[in-house]
This record gives structure tokens, sequence and C-alpha cells, in this order.
């Protein structure tokens, strides 16, 4: 991408900021903020959440109970969160000021507030919460409880559940996309994707997917569903609205999660069981190129360019950095034990109060 592109695509971003938020630049974010840090005894900007322009990767490992805050362009980490048992995956409010994290073993949602990296309420949920996904006003965050049928709603102004989605009898919920008012859910037990009515708390169509369907995407404009089948080694391509497939590519062998260029001409595929990350031509319906040795590639997150992807390792309790010009393993990047999911927080303290 052209630093042109670069230059634009964050000018209308912070237009975008401007027409419903009170807007403010990195001098005066780091002036608020250093006076806020002043007042409780700080000296500098530079506290545990690292830079305040810089942009840093999260990511929850499962055997240290802890979140490590990966600062991207020096690839270091800058930072540490406890957290509760086994945390699997990590999501952000728009603002970026808050983090979520689900626990696994303890049943509960970390809130956490990402000026100060510390826990600021836990929240119990349903049995082993994995995936999540928050709605476009910040209030509420959806939770996928992996060992029974229900997904869960966190009331994130109160701290507090506020209610359930049940899937129904016999279903397994896994991860979670969320795209206006229709949330889509993995089930991997039961070999399909829920697609659910997020207003009326109903299911308006069960898709039947492969084996094991994993970390589901969406594309940029909510037409095409992104689904890894672990069972089967596939990524396979749903219609959103009425669940008809689009197409399969094979040769993925463990695949789990996937992320699509923003052009939808390529997706890079991560495979856990197979320790590898496959880039696939999604017009062409084929797999180009394959990078193994990444034992454990688990979860995966572009930066902000697309010109790197970022894997989790879980069995090396790394980060690999995949420069996607090249297809190949630029770096390697020491977190915490097992590392699970991991997400992309950009330009913290910009944007005023939304």
């Amino acid at each position: 991408m052209s630093n042109r592109k670069i230059t634009l695509s964050l000018a209308l971003a912070l237009t975008l900021f401007a027409s419903g938020c009170a807007l403010e630049t990195k001098e005066e974010a780091a002036q608020r903020l250093n006076a806020g840090s002043a007042a409780n005894g700080q000296s500098s900007v530079q506290t545990e959440a690292g830079k305040l322009t810089n942009i840093q990767f999260y990511v929850p490992s499962e055997k240290e109970n802890s979140l490590s805050v990966i600062d991207v362009p020096t690839s270091k980490v800058v930072g540490k969160v406890p957290l509760s048992e086994a945390p699997s995956t990590v999501i952000f409010s728009s603002t970026m000021r808050e983090a979520y994290a689900a626990n696994m073993n303890s049943s509960t949602i970390s809130i956490i507030n990402t000026q100060t990296l510390k826990v600021e309420k836990e929240v119990p949920v349903g049995p082993m919460p994995h995936g999540m996904a928050l709605s476009p006003d910040n209030k509420t965050l959806y939770v996928a409880a992996v060992a029974d049928q229900f997904i869960y709603l966190v009331d994130t102004k109160a701290g507090k559940e506020a209610g359930t989605i049940d899937l129904g009898t016999g279903a397994h919920t896994n991860y979670l996309v969320l795209f206006g008012d229709k949330l889509y859910v993995s089930d991997h037990e039961n070999n399909k994707v829920y697609v659910v009515n997020v207003k009326t708390k109903q299911t308006e169509l069960t898709i039947p997917t492969g084996r094991t369907p994993r970390a589901i995407k969406l594309s940029d404009d909510g037409k095409k569903l992104f689904v890894p089948c672990t069972g089967d080694g596939t990524l396979e391509t749903y219609n959103s609205a009425d669940g008809k497939s689009l197409g399969k590519v094979a040769d993925l062998q463990g695949a789990t999660d996937v992320v699509v260029t923003e052009d939808g001409q390529t997706a890079v595929v991560t495979g856990m069981e197979s320790s590898q990350v496959s880039f696939v031509d999604l017009a062409g319906g084929k797999v180009v190129s394959t990078l193994t040795g990444l034992e454990g590639a688990r979860h995966i997150s572009f930066n902000r360019q697309q010109s790197k992807a970022y894997v989790t390792l879980s069995g090396t309790d790394e980060v690999a950095v995949i420069d996607t010009a090249s297809e190949q393993t630029v770096e390697r990047i020491k977190v915490g034990k097992t590392p699970h999911g991991i997400q992309i927080k950009a330009l913290p303290g910009i944007g005023g109060s939304c």
C-alpha cells in the first residue's frame, strides 16, 4: 500500500471521527494523558502501555494467565497484564480505550483499561468463554461459551451479564462475527454456522459447513462468510445472506483462522495442527504457497497496511511475523506461554470521546 494511500486513509478516518466525536490531536491527547499520569504520581506518558501513538498487538497467553502487549514498530513486548485462568481471545472497543479478554477456565471476561493496562472488572459468563463480538456502539459484548448452547450478553458499561441467546439443545458456540444486526456463530461440534438476529435473539439461518468450523470471518462488505474447517482442511466461502456455497479451497491441513486482504483476492490461513500458514488465491480457488515449521500456528491478524501478518505460535510461545509481499517469515517475537488470540490496537488516544 502506498504512502499516499495510507495518508488518505488516515485523513478519512479522522474526518469520520470528527463528524460524530470530539476530535483531539496526538499532541492534545498526549498532554491530556500526561496530566492524568502526573496526577497519579507518574512522570511520563511512557507507561507500561507503551508510547501513546504506538501501534500494538495484544496477545493472551493460556498457560501464563496473562496478556502481552507488543509494540509493532520495535517488535518488543512493552507491557503485560495479569488475567484469570486460560485467557483465549481479546477484542477492543472502537475507541481502543477498553479491551475485553475471555478467560476460558475462569468462565469470566476481563475488562481492561488500555491506558493503564489494568483489569477494571471481571464479569462472570458461561462455561469456557471463547469467541467475542462487540456491538458498534460498544455497549453490548457477545460471548460464545464453548461448553454450552448460549451466547452471553455483557453490558459493558455496567460490567455485568445482561442476558443470553439460546441456540437450542445440543448447540455449541465457538467463534463470533457481527455485521449489522446479524451475528454469525460457528459450531465446531455440529459442523454449522448459525445466523442470529441480535434484535429478536432468534436464529434466522443455519449454514451446514465442513467438519470442525473454527474462526469464521466476514468480508468487509459483509456479503461473504469465510469458514476455515479443520476436519476437512478447507477454507469455505458462503453467501452470508442465504448461506449458499460460493466455493471451497482444499489442501489447508488443520485450517484454524483466516484473514482476507481488503481487495478480496488473497486469504492467509493458519493451521494449528499442521503448524503451517498458507496463502490462498481466492479467485483461482487454490493454495499458492505454504510456510511450514510454524509450531501450533493458531490465530492471525494483519497490520494496518496488510504488509505483515502476525501469527500466534502456541507450540513455541512466540508470535511469527510474516511479510505478505515475499510470503516469508521475517521475525519471531517471544511472548507468554501458549499464546492464543491476537488483535491490533491502533492509534490509541486519538479521536476524542466517542
